[in-house]
């Protein structure tokens, strides 16, 4: 795989990390290839984890998926959008302070372990936060992070599920939860113990 994106770069995730290797020494080709697996794997996890959620959002929230079957190339993506706002596969978001910060009147020393609360922080500012809308304009959430730290993958995961609603817009008229959903726990990716759900084809 390297060699071949040596001798043929393109416009690609692989192709570009070996460039930064080639020009700045900074990965071995051992980290270059965990660093793309580590991507490759991590993508499906947390994709899946996010789609089962928006499954059953749409159970919960048949009116919604009306909405988005009635006019997919409009509501997909916001779909997707409200999807990672409303329910985050990462509901905590750790950082370690590297200097000391003062924020709302509080001063957090250096060294201190921070705790972000996702599912807080992408209701704060948003009308009606609680409110699960696919009509909603878009917010920027933290599910991904933010800064240096935003998810390599966001992009890629957003397009895989915007993939897959449209394919299910197309084919399923209605998802009806059989039986309670039971959910994971909330340390680390936060998915879907089970979801029991019925697909009724439209």
């Amino acid at each position: 795989m390297l060699e071949r994106r040596r001798s043929s770069p393109g416009d690609d995730l692989v192709s570009t990390l070996i460039a930064e290797e080639q020009d700045g020494d900074r990965l071995s080709d051992v980290e270059l290839v965990n660093l793309v697996l580590n991507v490759l794997v991590g993508g499906v996890d947390t994709t899946q984890s996010q789609l089962a959620h928006a499954v059953r959002l749409f159970a919960e929230h048949p009116e919604q998926w009306e909405r988005v079957r009635s006019d997919p190339e409009t509501f997909v993506a916001l779909a997707v959008e409200e999807a990672l706002r409303y329910e985050p596969i990462t509901p905590f978001t750790a950082r370690i302070m590297i200097e000391d910060v003062e924020y709302g009147g509080v001063t957090f020393p250096e060294g201190t372990i921070v705790l972000v609360g996702t599912v807080a922080a992408n209701r704060d500012g948003v009308e009606d936060a609680d409110r699960f809308d696919v009509a909603r304009e878009p917010t920027k959430p933290l599910t991904f992070g933010a800064g240096i730290h935003y998810c390599l993958g966001a992009n890629l995961a957003k397009a895989e599920m915007q993939e897959a609603l449209a394919f299910l817009a197309a084919r399923v008229e209605r998802f009806e939860l059989t039986a309670e959903p039971g959910f994971d726990t909330v340390q680390g990716v936060y998915g879907m113990a089970s979801l029991p759900v019925r697909l009724v084809p439209g």
